[in-house]
């Protein structure tokens, strides 16, 4: 799947904003919905408002387009590890540990791919930003936490130039 930049040739009007912001409530919604067991190693931020913007652009590389113009929003996804891990022991107890955390790992990764799916059903344009400060962003947003930053993404409504 591939993602294309979405940038406002002008800064987004109000209405622009409720829309977007309405459109990342119903993504939200949708991606974090667990079908099996109710609960979830996935964090998703959406981050709007013009400072988180700012603290994320301030965690991309200098090449990143992002960096010299961000979006309206981002889609930061974290994963909580020790949760998951936890949750595949509790299940799956005579699975080896080495096998536990590759399915893990595995799951972290489809959790970007899910968002972007996701994003698409709900006329969220996504663009995924391969090279990021994790360390940054997991000081800015949460750092007191387990979870690391697995994706990051550019949002922005279909059809806004």
């Amino acid at each position: 799947m591939t993602g294309q930049i979405v940038a406002f040739r002008t800064p987004p009007t109000a209405d622009e904003r409720e829309e977007l912001l309405a459109a990342v409530v119903d993504l939200h919604t949708l991606i974090t919905l667990d079908p099996v067991l109710g609960v979830s190693p996935v964090r998703i931020y959406f981050l709007l408002n013009p400072q988180a913007v700012a603290r994320v652009a301030a965690c991309l590389d200098s090449g990143d387009p992002s960096k010299r113009r961000p979006p309206s929003a981002f889609a930061l996804v974290a994963y909580d590890f020790p949760f998951a891990l936890y949750l595949i022991e509790s299940s799956v107890p005579s699975l080896r540990p080495h096998r536990a955390q590759e399915i893990v790992s595995r799951s972290a990764g489809l959790q970007g791919d899910a968002l972007q799916v996701a994003a698409t059903a709900s006329g969220i344009e996504t663009c995924p930003i391969p090279s990021f400060n994790e360390s940054g962003l997991k000081a800015a947003f949460f750092p007191d936490t387990q979870e690391t930053v697995t994706h990051l993404f550019r949002l922005g409504l279909r059809g806004n130039p």
